[in-house]
């Protein structure tokens, strides 16, 4: 198994550590585990990308990634997440739009605007790779339910208003990671990973195929 370098394009301060806890996470390929840190090595680069204002996650990853490559010029994956409501999971809502309205609503008012404390919801993160040649699309979810009012703790994006269904330990994200060696726990049921970990079953399937530029 030949371990490839990919450059991770974010911004985000929690990644870095983030990635080198699921560096230590492993996927199964036809009945057999492998540790994905032995086939990629992540590289963060702080390079900025584009990103189209999407519901469609997917469909704003691919353009992502696109952009980071441009800059980059190697392969590089990027990443984007947001939340389907269960009401609204046809439309995809809010989707790509979480994070903009997150950012300028914040917790509590993102809560009240949408009017969805206490409602189910999908977290679902897309995971873009692109080798210069082809874009792909990996995604990873989460069931779940929003709180009422945000919860204190490791204050990631919407972590601090998402309650994982698995590990049924009603707590959100952020008060998960935010115990002794939660950050682990919260990332092994996590969107995030799951999204990755389909991104290197797909590398280790194609390992002969993909990194060849020329």
């Amino acid at each position: 198994m030949n371990r490839r370098t990919v450059y991770y394009a974010t911004r985000s301060p929690f990644k870095k550590e983030e990635l080198e806890i699921i560096a230590d996470d492993t996927f199964d390929n036809g009945g057999t585990s492998y540790r994905i840190g032995d086939l990629v090595d992540f590289r963060v680069s702080a390079t900025p990308t584009e990103e189209p204002l999407e519901i469609d996650l997917e469909e704003m990853v691919r353009h992502k990634a696109r952009s980071a490559y441009k800059k980059i010029l190697a392969p590089c994956i990027v990443e984007h997440a947001g939340l389907i409501l269960e009401k609204n999971a046809n439309a995809g809502f809010p989707g790509g739009l979480t994070q903009p309205m997150w950012d300028h609503l914040k917790p509590q008012g993102f809560l009240d605007r949408i009017g969805c404390g206490g409602e189910r919801a999908t977290a679902r993160a897309v995971v873009g790779f692109c080798d210069g040649k082809q874009t792909y699309t990996f995604v990873g979810e989460a069931a779940g339910t929003l709180t009422k009012v945000p919860t204190d703790g490791r204050g990631f994006y919407w972590d601090v208003v998402f309650c994982p269904d698995e590990g049924h330990s009603g707590k959100t994200y952020a008060q998960i990671a935010d115990e002794r060696d939660g950050l682990r726990r919260k990332l092994l049921i996590s969107q995030s990973t799951k999204a990755i970990k389909k991104f290197a079953a797909f590398l280790f399937n194609h390992n002969g195929n993909l990194f060849d530029l020329s």
